[in-house]
């Protein structure tokens, strides 16, 4: 399992990837974002009957695949540009179900809708500006304690659970 800040930034999770757990990327150290981030844009729509809950967010952020690369806790990232290249890909391919760890929780239910990735591809390594939307109803970053155990069967109650 990837830990964040330890050999990732972020995670990306979905049933129909990865045999549904969890795989870590690194972001881009010298993104115009500092500290490496994820960016949320949120966008209050009153009149569109499409958006359930009225807020549509996209969020993004720069994933940085490269040979050689070194994990934030300073260790030998094990795979290398093509492998998180092609995984990346599986992720984009999904309009819905994603879910998105960051340092500031997770947030579910995103999808690859739309304008979803930007790619620059170097001799020696390759840059994805990632641009993910919300597939349904709008829900904060949750911690991924309460999520892990929101589940149907999991130990939280109706009122003090994540339900998804």
């Amino acid at each position: 399992m990837p830990t964040l800040g330890t050999d990732c930034h972020i995670t990306l999770t979905h049933p129909l990837v990865n045999s549904g757990s969890p795989y870590g990327f690194l972001l881009d150290p010298h993104s115009h974002r500092r500290p490496p981030g994820v960016m949320i844009s949120r966008e209050v729509v009153s009149d569109d009957l499409l958006i359930p809950g009225g807020v549509r967010i996209s969020v993004s952020f720069d994933v940085l695949m490269a040979d050689l690369q070194v994990n934030p806790d300073g260790s030998a990232h094990t795979a290398g540009r093509m492998v998180d290249y092609a995984r990346l890909l599986e992720y984009l391919d999904q309009a819905e179900g994603l879910d998105l760890e960051t340092t500031a929780g997770t947030l579910v239910n995103l999808g690859a809708l739309g304008y979803a990735a930007v790619e620059k591809h170097g001799e020696s390594c390759s840059l994805v500006r990632v641009s993910l939307t919300n597939a349904g109803y709008y829900f904060p970053p949750v911690s991924a304690e309460v999520l892990n155990l929101s589940v149907w069967d999991g130990t939280l109650n109706w009122t003090g659970a994540y339900w998804r």
